[in-house]
Formats: structure tokens, C-alpha cells, sequence
């Protein structure tokens, strides 16, 4: 080509075919361009419709977790006073408990002392007259 040859390149120094050729190649050009950044617009327009879903998504699952947790505080202090409350009581009932076990093992160890005969003899012919009266 001749154009290539020359230092100083006019555009009336070329031939028809060479600024055919020229025309072509910028328009080919400009094509490639204009395509590439349609393709790029489509790959952000998806990219925004991504981001767009996530962002629903996130809300919806905000939404939720509000309306499930938003009492969680309260519900946790009634928890807690409740657990003090029973703990407290137990605490108080601690003796008793004690107390009705002493109890238990009295009536136990009578009832074995009854039954083995290591009673006086007189204590249980008093005990016998009372079961056959009532």
C-alpha cells in the first residue's frame, strides 16, 4: 500500500480503494466499540438486577427476623426473674424436703422395729389392740 510508504499522508494523495479501505476499517472499529459497550451496559444492567434481588431478599429476611426476634429481650428478662423466682423457692423448701425425708426414715425404722419384734413386747400388743379397734 502506498500510504504506508509516504512520510506526510494526505487524504487526497489516496486511492479510492485505499479510502474504501480506510473507511471500512474505522467502521469496523467503531462497531467493535459500540458492541462492546452495549455488551458491557447489558452485563451491568444484570449485574443491577442481581444486586437488586439481593437487596429484596435481605429485606424480606430483615423483616422477618424483626418480627420473630423483636420480643426476644423482654421474653429473656421474664426468663431470667422467673428462674430467680424458682430458684428462690427451692431454696426455701430445702427444709422441708429434709424435714419430710427425716420423717420418712422415722416411720421406716419404726415399721422395722415393729415388724422384726425388736420393740418391748408390751409397745406392741398396744399397737396391735389400736389396729384391731380401728
Amino acid at each position: 500500500m502506498r500510504f504506508l510508504n509516504h512520510g506526510a499522508l494526505t487524504y487526497g494523495s489516496l486511492t479510492y480503494l485505499e479510502r474504501h479501505l480506510m473507511v471500512m476499517v474505522v467502521v469496523v472499529i467503531n462497531l467493535t466499540i459500540a458492541l462492546l459497550g452495549f455488551y458491557l451496559t447489558w452485563q451491568v444492567w444484570r449485574l443491577r438486577q442481581a444486586f437488586s434481588q439481593a437487596a429484596d431478599a435481605l429485606t424480606v429476611a430483615e423483616r422477618n427476623t424483626h418480627r420473630v426476634l423483636h420480643k426476644a429481650p423482654e421474653a429473656i428478662l421474664r426468663g431470667q426473674l422467673s428462674t430467680q423466682e424458682l430458684r428462690r423457692t427451692y431454696q426455701q423448701l430445702q427444709p422441708k424436703v429434709r424435714q419430710a425425708k427425716q420423717a420418712l426414715a422415722l416411720l421406716d425404722l419404726s415399721q422395722t422395729l415393729l415388724t422384726r419384734g425388736l420393740l418391748p413386747l408390751r409397745i406392741r400388743k398396744s399397737a396391735a389392740r389400736r389396729r384391731y379397734r380401728s
